[in-house]
């Protein structure tokens, strides 16, 4: 069986990073050691030799093949523009954004750790509004002390990674950090944990692997939880240290706080058997390029959602700006005051009444499932009980109504504006969507996964 190197390596590496076993799997054979060959010795050409070592001190590797190249730095390019833009909002909504990005990082780690806390509860806690706070909520308060404080890091040392996991724990700030001083048998993360005599020789290592300008920023980014992962060096808060130092490097790229905006919790918080099964592979095989595929394509869809923010942030900094010209009795006032986002789209949905139960609203949302199965259940479930035509919806009750965050809540609405089941309106200074009984022709765009975690 005759195969070119071009072909059969472009097909295993640029379109897909496949493993061996995955090749074995897709031609049903054990032996491909021919078609392997070929495959590492294009890999090869691509392939960088990092710093980074596992405790047998072999070089872990990466493979800069040009699909993940050409992704690191579209994704950079338009961290920069974003950056920009955030620099162009007035200070009141800079504050929005910082203070909604901070209660998406908050709800994942309510989320992870179990803790039922009511939505303005922890507006309160992240505003510092709460006097007393209750010791359900310690985590909680932990996180906003070290996420505010990392912040203000300009590098990444192994004593600014101590102190994160220290604010992390609650502990003072010339107290020790607690270090991991006994072998783990985790069942969860299967990974060969690191020795606890190497964990600050690995972490250390991973430091200087942060240094290496040649690889892509947000790449050394996503090593940073796949070594938390095998090195485990604290007693406590490792995944979420891991998410915190990811944050702390690539604002400190030039990003800055939209750098730090980015989700890297949904990937160290991760818990999957898949997830796991590529990470084992990754330790095996000493390279990198197996994780940094799989979550390059999240992170890149993370950045969409600050797009998105940004987008309804300079709207409202354009609203503000033609509030202050009216008031100053200067004729610069917009014509409209009413910006309208929508799609055209023939009529075909019936519109619902008003006021129905519950059991034919979830008829009903069922029955808009086999029409638009792209649609999220909670997005029909929601549009099923909210679609009179002439009212006015909010993102807030899309959250209130579907026990949603309110990121999942916005992106929801944004989606079904975006499909043409609502139109969306910015009334004043709050976005209200009007819906409108409409068959919406689907676009073949990739929808926002929300996490990793499961």
């Amino acid at each position: 069986m005759a195969f070119k190197v071009s072909e059969t390596a472009h097909r295993f590496t640029d379109e897909n990073y496949t493993s061996k076993e995955e090749v074995q799997n897709i031609y049903n054979q054990s032996n491909i050691d021919d078609i392997w060959k070929k495959v590492l010795t294009y890999r090869s050409f691509y392939d960088y030799e990092t710093s980074l070592r596992d405790e047998a001190s072999l070089p872990y590797k990466i493979c800069l093949y040009r699909k993940i190249v050409s992704n690191s730095y579209n994704f950079q390019t338009k961290l920069s523009q974003d950056l920009i833009k955030y620099i162009l909002l007035p200070n009141n909504l800079k504050e929005e954004f910082n203070m909604t990005k901070l209660l998406d990082a908050l709800n994942r780690l309510a989320k992870r750790c179990n803790i039922s806390i009511n939505e303005n509860v922890l507006k309160k806690i992240a505003r510092n509004e709460l006097e007393n706070i209750p010791s359900d909520f310690f985590t909680i308060k932990a996180y906003l002390e070290a996420y505010n404080t990392a912040i203000k890091f300009d590098t990444i040392t192994l004593e600014n990674i101590e102190s994160i996991n220290k604010m992390l724990c609650g502990d003072e700030k010339d107290s020790q950090v607690s270090y991991r001083n006994k072998p783990l048998n985790d069942v969860i993360n299967p990974l060969f944990k690191t020795e606890v005599e190497n964990i600050k020789t690995m972490l250390s290592s991973l430091v200087e692997f942060l240094k290496e300008d040649e690889i892509p920023p947000i790449l050394r980014a996503l090593v940073i939880p796949y070594c938390f992962l095998v090195v485990n060096p604290f007693e406590y808060f490792n995944e979420e240290t891991a998410s915190l130092v990811c944050k702390v490097f690539l604002a400190n790229q030039g990003f800055d706080m939209i750098g730090y905006s980015i989700n890297f919790e949904s990937i160290c918080y991760a818990t999957s058997k898949q997830f796991f099964d590529r990470l084992t592979l990754v330790q095996s095989s000493l390279d990198l390029t197996y994780a940094l595929d799989k979550f390059l394509p999240f992170i890149l869809n993370d950045e969409e959602t600050i797009q998105d923010l940004l987008k309804e942030l300079s709207i409202q900094s354009h609203m503000q700006n033609d509030e202050n010209n009216t008031e100053d009795n200067t004729d610069n006032s917009h014509p409209n005051d009413i910006k309208v986002i929508s799609k055209p789209a023939s009529y075909a949905l019936p519109s619902f009444p008003k006021k129905d139960d519950s059991e034919t609203i979830e008829a009903r949302a069922r029955q808009l499932l086999e029409v638009h199965p792209k649609l999220k259940k909670k997005q029909a479930h929601f549009y099923a009980g909210h679609c009179t035509i002439g009212l006015h919806y909010t993102i807030d009750q899309f959250k209130e109504c579907e026990h949603s965050v309110y990121e999942t809540a916005r992106t929801s609405m944004e989606d079904l504006a975006n499909r043409g089941f609502y139109k969306k309106e910015l009334i004043g200074k709050k976005f209200v969507y009007t819906p409108v009984p409409l068959d919406v022709e689907e676009e073949n765009k990739i929808e926002f996964s929300e996490d990793l975690l499961n």
